[in-house]
């Protein structure tokens, strides 16, 4: 149900003129044959132009959450993200015309993968292949990528722990050198990847990264 409803939105934004997509978490599920719920969707159309054909209930950083039909969607603008503040946010961000741009400033090839209006797949960094590889590599330079966002080191753990992948070598590094990092992560934001970690089938896989990475405190906190 969900899906055919985020089609319908990605439709309507495409009837008015622009481009639109179900990006990431869907779209990975999907083709790795797992069930989701995770709609995730871009799109370079105007924020007024969302706000005429939609309910916004809210908006930060050129990303807003729509209700469609008793459904809550997040949105986000094509944006280029500026330098990052905090190893956690971008102090600016550029709002761009392009899906690949867009794409760009993800975090990992396995996220990127992308679904049109029609429903085809769309895939321009290369995720399928990386998906088929079971292995998780960074979008552009890893080192970099860790160091503007300490989440995503815990991100990478809980993916290769949920799907059960490989962490790439040079993200591998990238973490370990980061690692330390994660230490400034709020309380709030920590459980929850932990708890996610926890969840998973695989958790004895997630436990093992955490001891590899040195960050084996998280799993015993409470």
């Amino acid at each position: 149900m969900m899906y055919e409803t985020a089609r319908s939105i990605l439709n309507m934004i495409c009837e008015a003129g622009y481009e639109a997509y179900i990006v990431g978490g869907y779209p990975r599920d999907r083709y790795l044959g797992l069930e989701s719920t995770d709609f995730d969707l871009c799109t370079n159309a105007p924020q007024a132009l969302l706000e005429r054909l939609f309910t916004v209930k809210k908006t930060t950083f050129a990303s807003s959450i729509i209700d469609v039909n008793g459904q809550a969607f997040q949105i986000t603008l094509f944006r280029r993200d500026g330098t990052y503040k905090h190893h956690r946010f971008p102090e600016k961000i550029t709002l761009v015309d392009d899906l690949k741009t867009d794409l760009q400033r993800r975090d990992f090839v396995i996220n990127t993968l992308c679904i049109n209006a029609a429903g085809e797949e769309v895939d321009l960094l290369g995720a399928r292949s990386d998906l088929d590889q079971r292995i998780i590599r960074v979008v552009g330079n890893a080192d970099q990528k860790m160091e503007e966002d300490a989440l995503r080191i815990l991100r990478a753990i809980r993916f290769a722990t949920v799907l059960d992948f490989t962490l790439d070598s040079e993200l591998q590094k990238a973490m370990m050198k980061h690692r330390h990092l994660v230490s400034q992560l709020s309380k709030h934001r920590q459980q929850l990847e932990i708890a996610k970690i926890r969840g998973s089938r695989h958790a004895n896989h997630g436990k093992q990264l955490l001891q590899q990475f040195h960050l084996e405190w998280l799993w015993t906190e409470d």
